[in-house]
């Protein structure tokens, strides 16, 4: 009986560690700095909330640090509420994620996907009718090349709420790993026509120049990573993507420019300073070679 007990209060333990976690990487002194808000204000709309702030602003902090306080007060009202559950996992994600595709392991430290998936179980535990959790259960096993109940999840999810942007968007990355291109196509483009935020459209774009990446067409690789930019500019993440499909083009000189802008946004990212270097020593290696002929 005490194994079971156990099972079944891991994932509220596991949440609140996570939580914590939040805390000090949003720079809160302490919980209790939740911000203002009508009394009236549920627990769902809380962390419903706070969930699709954190998934819409991966690395504002101070965007972050809001959420963390919408969290704290939501966990007041109801610890059950399944958005809890969501964006600690999402939170899980987001405090392991080191650098690169969002849905691939290398990215994470080592642990992460094993924090975030039952906190997402949990949620569906919870609320089994809630599409979101099924979604956000389908990223992880995206995450964890678990294509199988990934589609599953990602089935039930457009069940219950067809409308959705999530569902469709987990499905065009779904058929990006899988190599399919024409599906994972038709997905995002049926995702974008439910996106409601240009994040969201951002997401979509971004995952589009990957499937023509899998299709090798750079034309089209190239106009969606500019659409990206165009619809982020002041994202320098976005910048380093295009600088990268430019370094493997060769054209050292254009990406030299999208370092640099890189590096006025985020000045201190020091894999943008090795890479701009490089391009630079690049631009200098082609320009010897011209001259010498």
């Amino acid at each position: 009986m005490r194994k079971c007990c156990h099972r079944i209060y891991r994932p509220m333990a596991l949440l609140f560690f996570v939580l914590g976690i939040f805390l000090v990487v949003c720079f809160l002194p302490e919980p209790a700095r939740a911000v203002e808000s009508n009394a009236e204000e549920s627990a769902r709309e809380l962390a419903m909330s706070a969930y699709y702030q954190i998934d819409g602003n991966r690395f504002d902090r101070a965007q972050l640090a809001d959420a963390y306080a919408k969290l704290d007060r939501a966990a007041r009202l109801n610890p059950d509420e399944p958005y809890l559950f969501l964006s600690g996992s999402l939170a899980s994600l987001l405090q392991g994620f080191r650098m690169g595709d969002w849905y691939e392991l290398s990215s994470f430290e080592v642990g992460t996907v094993e924090r975030a998936l039952p906190l997402a179980e949990k949620a569906v535990q919870i609320a089994p009718g809630l599409g979101q959790a099924h979604a956000q259960l389908a990223r992880i096993h995206i995450l964890r090349k678990d294509f199988l109940k990934a589609e599953g999840s990602i089935a039930k999810a457009k069940a219950l709420d067809p409308g959705s942007f999530y569902p469709w968007y987990f499905e065009g990355i779904y058929y990006e790993k899988l190599g399919n291109v024409d599906a994972a196509m038709a997905s995002l483009d049926q995702a974008a026509q439910r996106a409601t935020k240009e994040h969201q459209r951002s997401s979509v774009n971004r995952h589009r120049s990957r499937v023509a990446k899998i299709s090798h067409d750079p034309a089209l690789q190239e106009r969606y990573l500019l659409e990206v930019i165009a619809s982020s500019p002041k994202d320098g993440h976005t910048y380093s993507e295009y600088a990268a499909f430019l370094m493997c083009k060769g054209r050292y000189e254009e990406a030299v420019v999208q370092w640099e802008k890189v590096l006025r946004l985020i000045p201190a990212w020091s894999y943008a300073q090795v890479q701009l270097a490089n391009a630079r020593r690049m631009v200098a290696i082609e320009r010897e070679k011209r001259t010498s002929c």
